[in-house]
């Protein structure tokens, strides 16, 4: 929280900010921040704003927020205080995105699948990290709390994280840096028109008496399937054009 949000000077995060990390929570996200700080120096550098505090682990672990509630705990290391946060809101590591820049947040950091580290961030924390994103004022942490929440949405991993596991073994992705999907632009149109038709079709032949009844239902049944089929993979084309072209002007 401190060094990746920018509160270390003591000032309260900004407007934008909260409202960015509402968009995760929005999304159904769980958000914990991590700091040094207890709870209620942490409240007030969140602007007071208890929805982002619901879960938290601070005193660098030695105290934790789980749904709510204040919990003591032994742990001496923020990583530790994480695992036991984990632990209690039965959450495993695969499905942990942390986002670190200080020194103390380098062994949580190498402890997930997925940790981002911003530009600024301690030689530690950025070693330690898997991807990279600029900093705060730069517009890192907005990119990512929207990738994030757009990823929810899709129900799909957030295209850093893709472009990651795309990238060869040992390669840390840049954030942004996403290779262009496929669109399908072309062809999504034509799927649909396809789809429309066989399935009119199958009716206009069922209705013309063209075959005997019988005959005519699985003629009817069968340009269903495939109409529906043909229309459905129009959509999911279109549906990926629209995503890539949202994803290249947040790229520009």
């Amino acid at each position: 929280m401190d060094h990746a949000l920018g509160t270390r000077d003591g000032r309260p995060l900004d407007r934008q900010t909260i409202a960015q990390l509402h968009q995760v929570l929005h999304a159904g996200i769980r958000l914990a921040p991590m700091s040094a700080r207890g709870r209620a120096d942490a409240l007030a550098l969140l602007g007071g704003d208890e929805s982002c505090l619901q879960n938290a682990v601070l005193r660098n672990g030695a105290e934790l927020v789980a749904d709510g509630m204040v919990l003591p705990t032994r742990a001496t290391t923020r990583a530790d205080g994480a695992r036991e946060l984990m632990r209690r809101l039965d959450v495993g590591r695969d499905e942990v995105l942390v986002l670190g820049g200080a020194t103390a947040d380098a062994e949580l950091l190498s402890a997930v699948p997925a940790s981002v580290a911003t530009t600024d961030a301690s030689k530690a924390a950025w070693e330690a990290a898997k991807s990279h994103l600029k900093g705060l004022h730069e517009g890192g942490v907005a990119q990512l709390c929207q990738d994030v929440a757009d990823a929810a949405e899709w129900g799909e991993e957030p295209a850093f994280l893709r472009a990651a596991e795309a990238a060869d073994s040992g390669v840390r992705a840049e954030f942004g840096a996403t290779p262009q999907q496929a669109a399908g632009k072309g062809h999504a149109g034509l799927f649909m028109f396809l789809g429309i038709v066989v399935v009119v079709a199958g009716f206009v032949l069922y209705l013309s008496n063209t075959f005997p009844s019988i005959a005519g239902m699985m003629v009817l049944t069968v340009g269903l399937l495939v109409g529906v089929a043909l229309f459905y993979m129009g959509l999911t084309q279109r549906r990926d054009a629209r995503k890539a072209r949202k994803a290249a002007r947040r790229g520009e």
